[in-house]
């Protein structure tokens, strides 16, 4: 009764004025590269913008998002190489879902994009490509949102997230997560520190055309080996920094290799073990301990012993394929290159037509 009374009540001519000027302005149609003519006239959702508190309580909002470094550092990446001109970067975002309701982001791939002051153009046949790529070699990963650059949510960002919904995205909607996870990453660092958003879209019954963003928990989930390459990068970036502040210069990347220092790291932790287990033998160490003794033999006895021709050979084949994979990503480094210079020269000569 109320829905009915709300839906006959007119507003007044003041206010009914300003309303048809805010839909005017927010029902522009946005054509996305990749639809057909059928799809470009469906009229985007109207955006109502809405960044509200991480809720707490498990009954009003049990979902959260872990992100891994990896998807964070390609986000880095491609902004970084960004096309001249561009202000900000949009991609996907691929995972699964664990333990429930948590949403793991393990993986992004940035999508060729061009926005202007009304519209937002995206090219959905690379996007369906690339995830098909990346579907091959990890058929877990899914499409879990997209991501976007920035230190807000934008008007355009509504066509974008509209996609993200259709099938055409390859968007699986579930219990858990009835619509993709939207990852909203600060690259201007106008915080105190790095800052990352999740947020997710929520239905609403009053309004069923306009959309709502919600913030979800978020949070940085790193594996050993993902701990272990940060921590190296870090030391060379403080390795370098120090070598420029004492007027030394840059080193080369041969000296900021880390690999070598963790080579030397666990030589000196194999030397200890050697003098503890030589001291416990000849009766320095009256009682060793036992938990040491059980880890050291649950560590020598979790890899079979190799052959150090084997060893040599796996090396030298293992040598190989990462040059090969270097070769590659130079070749395919230097072809993205020429693709994004024609795409800026063909943009630069429709411009000016």
């Amino acid at each position: 009764h109320f829905g009915s009374r709300f839906s006959r009540r007119s507003p007044a001519p003041a206010r009914r004025h300003r309303v048809k000027n805010r839909l005017a302005i927010m029902s522009t149609p946005a054509p996305m590269w990749g639809l057909s003519a059928q799809n470009s006239k469906v009229m985007p959702p109207r955006n109502f913008n809405i960044a509200s508190k991480v809720q707490k309580s498990s009954i009003e909002q049990p979902l959260s998002c872990r992100v891994h470094p990896v998807a964070v550092l390609k986000i880095l990446d491609a902004f970084v190489r960004r096309p001249e001109g561009a202000k900000r970067i949009i991609g996907t975002l691929l995972g699964w879902i664990s333990e429930g309701s948590i949403v793991d982001i393990t993986d992004s791939f940035p999508i060729v994009h061009r926005d202007t002051d009304e519209q937002a153009y995206m090219d959905q046949d690379y996007h369906k490509q690339m995830l098909a790529l990346r579907q091959k070699v990890s058929p877990r990963e899914v499409v879990v949102g997209w991501f976007a650059t920035g230190s807000e949510i934008n008007p355009l960002s509504a066509n974008i997230h509209k996609f993200y919904c259709t099938k055409e995205s390859q968007f699986t909607a579930t219990a858990v997560l009835p619509g993709p996870v939207h990852l909203l990453v600060d690259t201007n660092l106008s915080g105190q520190t790095f800052g990352m958003k999740a947020y997710v879209n929520v239905r609403t019954a009053a309004a069923e055309n306009l959309l709502q963003f919600h913030e979800v928990p978020l949070r940085v989930q790193t594996s050993a080996a993902e701990k272990s390459g940060i921590s190296q990068l870090m030391q060379a970036r403080r390795a370098n920094r120090d070598a420029v502040a004492s007027g030394q210069g840059p080193k080369d990347i041969a000296s900021l290799d880390g690999f070598e220092g963790g080579l030397k790291e666990l030589l000196g932790l194999f030397r200890r073990i050697q003098e503890y287990v030589k001291a416990v033998q000849s009766g320095k160490v009256v009682e060793g301990d036992m938990q040491v003794g059980r880890g050291l033999t649950q560590a020598l006895c979790s890899e079979p012993v190799i052959d150090a021709d084997a060893v040599e050979k796996l090396c030298q084949s293992s040598l190989q394929d990462a040059l090969m994979v270097v070769y590659l990503s130079n070749l395919t480094r230097s072809q993205i290159n020429i693709a994004e210079k024609i795409n800026a020269q063909f943009n630069t000569d429709k411009a000016d037509f």
